[in-house]
C-alpha cells in the first residue's frame, strides 16, 4: 500500500514540495482546501488524489505538509493533531512566538519538522565543518532581493510578504536567523532596526538591521525586500582568514580558494525532503523540532532566550 500525504496550502512552496513528494517516492498525495472557487492548476492537479473541503472527512495520513500562510499555522496544526504523527511545516513556525499553554495543547511526542532549507546545502554543510574550529571575531551576512520580482506574473501587493500580519521581511526571513544562530549559537544580547522606509506598496516591513553582541564576537545582519541585485551572502572573520559564502550561486571562500558546489536552488529542497522521510523512517535527530524553531521566532520577535547554547 503506498503512503499517504495531505497538503493544506498549494502556493508557490506548497507546489515545490508536493513535486518533489511525488518525485522522491510512490504516495497518494490529498488537498486539504479552503475553497472551490480556485481550480488547481493542470500542473498540480493531476497530482493529487483527491480534494477536501472540510476537516472532518478527512481519513489519517502518513505524513501532512503545513504550507498555508504563516499566521494560520499552529491553527492548522491543532486542527489536524489527530490525523497524522508526521508533520512538515513550511517556515516560519507562525509570526508570533507559541505560548506555553498553546504548546502545552500540542502532542510533542509527534514529529513537528520545521523548514530550514539553507541548513541542506552544500555551503551550509562546508561552514558547519570548517568553523568548527575556528576563532570568530565577527560575522556579517545580508539577504536581499526585490519583492515584485519574486514570484513572476503574481501582483506583490497581494501575496502574504505584503500584509503587515505575515510579520513582513524578518520573518519572511527567518532562514537567515536560523542558520546564524545554530551557527554561531543566540547572542546574549541585540539590537534590532526595522521598518518599512521603500516606496513598495506594501503593509509590512521591508528593512532589518540587526547586530548581535556575544562573549567573544559580534553579528550583523540586514534584510530588506527591496535591493535590485539579488545577495545571500556571510562572511565570517576569524583568526586566521575571512570566511565568504554565497547561497545564491553555492560557492564558499576558504583560504582564497573558492569551492564550488555543483547544486541548483531546488537541490536544497530536494535534499530536504530526503531528510524529512528519513526522519519518519529512521526516526533521526530532527535539527529543526518546534521547541528550536519557536526559541528562533521568540529571540527575535520578543528578545528572550532560555539558553545561549548552540
Amino acid at each position: 500500500m503506498n503512503k499517504t500525504a495531505l497538503f493544506v496550502g498549494l502556493g508557490s512552496i506548497g507546489k515545490r514540495h508536493l513535486k518533489n513528494l511525488k518525485a522522491l517516492i510512490d504516495i497518494d498525495v490529498d488537498a486539504l482546501r479552503s475553497s472551490t472557487k480556485m481550480p488547481l492548476p493542470d500542473e498540480i492537479s493531476f497530482l493529487i488524489r483527491k480534494e477536501y473541503y472540510d476537516i472532518k472527512d478527512l481519513p489519517k495520513y502518513d505524513m501532512i505538509f503545513i504550507t498555508n500562510p504563516s499566521d494560520l499555522h499552529y491553527e492548522t496544526i491543532l486542527n489536524l493533531q489527530d490525523k497524522t504523527d508526521n508533520f512538515f511545516v513550511e517556515k516560519p513556525l507562525d509570526v508570533i512566538p507559541l505560548r506555553a499553554e498553546q504548546l502545552s495543547k500540542l502532542d510533542l511526542n509527534k514529529l513537528y519538522y520545521i523548514a530550514c532549507p539553507l541548513r541542506h546545502t552544500g555551503v551550509y554543510r562546508a561552514l558547519e565543518e570548517i568553523l568548527k574550529d575556528k576563532k570568530i571575531y565577527s560575522t556579517r551576512a545580508i539577504c536581499t532581493s526585490y519583492l515584485p520580482e519574486w514570484r513572476p506574473g503574481v501582483d506583490y501587493r497581494t501575496i502574504y510578504s505584503a500584509r503587515k500580519e505575515s510579520g513582513g521581511v524578518k520573518i519572511d526571513l527567518i532562514h537567515e536567523f536560523d542558520y546564524l544562530f545554530r551557527l554561531l549559537g543566540f547572542p546574549k544580547k541585540h539590537v534590532m532596526f526595522e521598518n518599512k522606509i521603500s516606496d513598495l506598496e506594501i503593509e509590512s516591513n521591508d528593512f532589518v538591521s540587526f547586530t548581535g553582541e556575544y562573549d567573544d564576537k559580534y553579528l550583523e545582519l540586514h534584510l530588506d525586500y527591496f535591493g535590485r541585485i539579488k545577495q545571500r551572502t556571510a562572511e565570517f572573520y576569524t583568526k586566521d582568514d575571512v570566511i565568504w559564502c554565497d547561497f545564491n550561486s553555492s560557492k564558499i571562500r576558504v583560504n582564497g580558494q573558492i569551492q564550488n558546489f555543483s547544486e541548483e536552488i531546488n537541490d536544497r529542497y530536494v535534499n530536504e525532503m530526503k531528510y524529512f522521510l528519513n526522519l519518519i523512517d529512521f526516526k533521526n535527530e530532527n535539527i529543526n523540532d518546534i521547541m528550536n524553531a519557536n526559541r528562533v521566532l521568540k529571540y527575535i520577535i520578543q528578545g528572550e532566550n532560555n539558553g545561549t547554547e548552540k
